[in-house]
């Protein structure tokens, strides 16, 4: 019998906050302390297992030691880029960490007319046969499955493993459907293990012999992730032991920090009712030694300047909290805004403001005919929207540690003309 561990969006250096970003760099650590003492073969890693293509230095720093505890084992670990480890036009850290022999990568592929063939990649150890496609950002990666020569990877024999950075539009609960989904029709059958990422999730679907299975992350990115958990959705990863099938598949948690959720809705209150109940709610939590999330909702009669919300703040880390956030993103008021939108999760917030703003955009009636042709070709529609997400991205970088400004605006500029190149944007004006 042999055993695998299966680690997903690891989303190492995410969090401004430092005790929160050093929260995921503990999952992950457990993780793989775990996997050692488990002593499993191998250990399968889906994707975004850094927050951005270029992070900053002290948490690439304690990943490669990390991973290092894995390889010194004897444990091989097989990785595929996710979505926020993928750079369209630049070297990314994951492309330097697997230079350094940190990781495997089982995705090489040969093209064959308009065709691609996945290669295997065979462990050594245990004979199981890995492959899989990588993450690209704004469903880059799409062409790439419809493209698969399926019947191919059906015919290959023994323990297979097909690892993705995407969702499977069949398998995934009403309630997380991602717009960066494929058809299960896409997927290449016969595989034993499906090992996912990409959803913030867990998600486990069997299908005749054949076992579906994303992980979700292990301590999360974005405040919605903090608030699910809160609510009860457990964080960890996989170990799954085999031989020629399946023979177990274990769920093990991880848990860094205790989360506590609690929400307030005002019912068209004024300031002063709104205070008041979150001065009764607030005081009624036990706070100590856990992270504290609350969330105020509604409308409001008034504005949000007229209540002092840093107090609750103060409030809440005097009672030993090890801290505390107030989110009053989905609180309305009597303000003026532009433009509503209805969502906690920040990626789905982006897409939708760029959405509505690209949607009412029109060029500038004095420029030149074939500017405004161009204007609306590249920078309207889905188009439009798929370069805006990919510069907001780039703008995500930060300054790395003992970068000069200079140096910091040039890499910047950079990326942002790498988007436009790759595309044709203006080109011949």
């Amino acid at each position: 019998m042999y055993k695998f561990a299966h680690i997903t969006d690891c989303h190492l250096g995410s969090w401004r906050n430092p005790k929160l970003r050093e929260f995921n760099l503990q999952a992950f650590e457990k993780s793989i302390s775990i996997s050692i003492k488990e002593q499993v073969d191998f250990i399968l890693i889906t994707g975004d297992f850094f927050d951005v293509n270029i992070p900053q230095l002290s948490p690439v720093k304690k990943a490669v030691e990390i991973l290092k505890q894995a390889r010194n084992s004897g444990i091989p670990v097989y990785m595929i880029y996710g979505s926020h480890d993928f750079n369209t036009a630049n070297v990314s850290m994951i492309d330097i960490l697997h230079s350094a022999d940190l990781f495997i990568k089982p995705t090489d592929f040969q093209l064959n007319n308009d065709s691609i063939l996945l290669k295997f990649f065979t462990d050594k150890k245990t004979g199981a046969k890995i492959t899989g496609i990588s993450g690209r950002k704004v469903g880059l990666d799409k062409e790439i499955y419809e493209k698969l020569d399926k019947k191919k990877l059906e015919s290959e024999d023994g323990f297979k493993i097909f690892l993705l950075h995407r969702g499977i539009q069949e398998i995934l609960p009403q309630d997380i459907q991602f717009r960066d989904s494929v058809p299960i029709s896409l997927i290449p059958k016969g595989f034993d293990y499906y090992g996912g990422g990409h959803i913030h999730k867990r998600v486990e679907k069997k299908i005749d012999s054949s076992l579906i299975v994303y992980p979700g992350p292990l301590f999360g990115s974005t405040f919605q992730d903090l608030e699910e958990t809160a609510k009860g959705e457990t964080r960890g990863f996989y170990i799954i032991s085999f031989d020629k099938h399946i023979l177990d598949c274990k769920f093990v948690e991880i848990k860094v920090a205790e989360i506590l959720y609690k929400e307030i809705v005002s019912v068209k209150w004024n300031s002063e009712t709104l205070e008041a109940e979150m001065t009764k709610n607030i005081s009624e939590l036990e706070v100590k030694d856990k992270i504290v999330l609350i969330k105020v909702k509604g409308k409001l009669l008034g504005m949000r300047s007229n209540i002092d919300f840093g107090k609750f703040r103060l409030d809440i880390s005097k009672r030993k909290a090890l801290l505390s956030f107030i989110n009053t993103n989905n609180l309305s008021t009597d303000e003026a805004s532009a433009i509503v939108v209805q969502s906690d999760n920040k990626f789905d917030i982006e897409r939708e403001i760029f959405h509505k703003s690209i949607k009412n955009f029109q060029a500038d009636s004095t420029v030149s005919h074939k500017v405004k042709n161009q204007v609306n070709s590249k920078l309207t529609g889905k188009t439009g929207e798929s370069a805006s997400l990919s510069l907001l991205d780039v703008l995500r970088n930060e300054k790395l540690e003992n970068e000069n400004a200079t140096t910091y605006d040039d890499r910047v500029i950079s990326y942002a003309k790498s988007i436009f190149d790759s595309e044709g944007y203006f080109y011949d004006i």
